[in-house]
């Protein structure tokens, strides 16, 4: 099973600043600049798992990705998440409230500790025998 990953705002981190590629085997990973409110669900509609720096996640947009599993948030989206829409609709969260800012070592950990946490999320969804 192939997991579908977003990155809807890699625009907030600083220039240089990359997330390492996954360790699993079957993944696919769309990273966007900056997508606007609309844009998002256009074009995450098939994801699997959202990253999200400093964008909001409303209810609608929620509704209108129903292959969405798992929302990773961080910095300013953290506050920014319908959590209680994500959690009537299935979806985990997992948030980074650490300050992206400008600091590139202090980005490029969060971004570490993020495909860290994705891995670790498809190993265990992988386990348990769950399909998409």
């Amino acid at each position: 099973m192939t997991m579908n990953v977003a990155v809807v705002d890699g625009a907030q981190l600083p220039a240089g600043v990359e997330f390492p590629p996954l360790k699993t085997a079957k993944y696919s990973w769309e990273q966007y600049p900056q997508l606007d409110a609309g844009e998002i669900t256009l074009r995450c509609w098939k994801s699997d798992i959202l990253v999200v720096l400093s964008s909001a996640i409303t209810r609608t947009q929620l509704e209108k990705m129903p292959r969405l599993k798992l929302i990773v948030a961080a910095d300013e989206a953290c506050a920014q998440l319908d959590q209680d829409a994500a959690r009537a609709q299935g979806v985990e969260l997992l948030a980074f409230p650490d300050a992206v800012g400008s600091d590139a070592a202090q980005a490029q950990d969060l971004c570490a500790r993020i495909s860290a946490a994705i891995d670790h999320y498809i190993r265990m969804f992988e386990d348990n025998g769950a399909s998409s």
